[in-house]
């Protein structure tokens, strides 16, 4: 995942898989890291409040592959990355991605994509108005779906938009989709939700990828694993 400062294109964060948190200021001719002292290097997502240079690591591979690496919940750095602290989720295991309203950092929302490998732990999207202090849990299907990716719209913080994932690693099987996963919206800011099911396949699916045109944000685009 990348971090890019849009006022400094040479200044960027990366962070890998499963090698950890890394900067650079010289549009990557060098790269210092910036997480060696946490007790896991495997990682999900980074995102950037770049006005109040608040920085949010989700842990936890963001895949399903055999080998896929799992966290411990979320860090975030007040300081652009020289400091940390836990943040809650621990048992989520996987981050998908943090979304951070525009007008007030510390209201965010996480998709917590929750254990792989077993059922349970913290999975849906959950929701902080306190700088991630505590967190609630605002949209929940059940023990095997979590969240693998949140948006929210440019124009409007109170329009979200959510995907479910519906998965089950086994030592012989990987079993991606079902009948509860699907892509949901908000336009409370996470109040209330809905399925978006006009125009989707029918029948079970498996992971949703998607984004907001960002030229005109009433396109969206999806990719859906069938």
């Amino acid at each position: 995942a990348l971090e890019v400062n849009p006022e400094d294109s040479s200044e960027f964060y990366v962070a890998y898989a499963s090698g950890g948190v890394w900067h650079t200021n010289n549009n990557g001719t060098s790269f210092n890291s910036i997480s060696e002292d946490w007790p896991t290097q495997n990682i999900g997502e980074i995102t950037m409040d770049w006005r109040n240079k608040v920085l949010w690591v989700g842990t936890g591979e963001n895949s399903n592959e055999r080998s896929v690496a799992y966290g411990d919940g979320l860090y975030v750095s007040r300081d652009a990355g020289k400091t940390w602290t836990k943040s809650g989720l621990e048992t989520s295991e996987h981050i998908g991605m943090i979304a951070i309203n525009p007008t007030n950092g510390n209201h965010i929302y996480v998709a917590a994509y929750g254990p792989l490998w077993s059922s349970g732990g913290e999975r849906g999207i959950y929701e902080s108005k306190n700088g991630g202090q505590t967190w609630t849990r605002i949209l929940y299907v059940d023990d095997h779906t979590g969240f693998n990716e949140i948006h929210m719209d440019p124009r409007d913080p109170q329009t979200l938009y959510a995907t479910a994932h519906q998965r089950r690693r086994h030592v012989y099987t990987h079993l991606s989709g079902g009948p509860n996963s699907a892509m949901y919206k908000s336009t409370d800011g996470g109040a209330h939700w809905n399925k978006v099911e006009n125009g989707f396949p029918g029948g079970d699916v498996g992971r949703i990828g998607m984004d907001i045109s960002p030229a005109n944000p009433d396109v969206l685009y999806a990719t859906v694993e069938g």
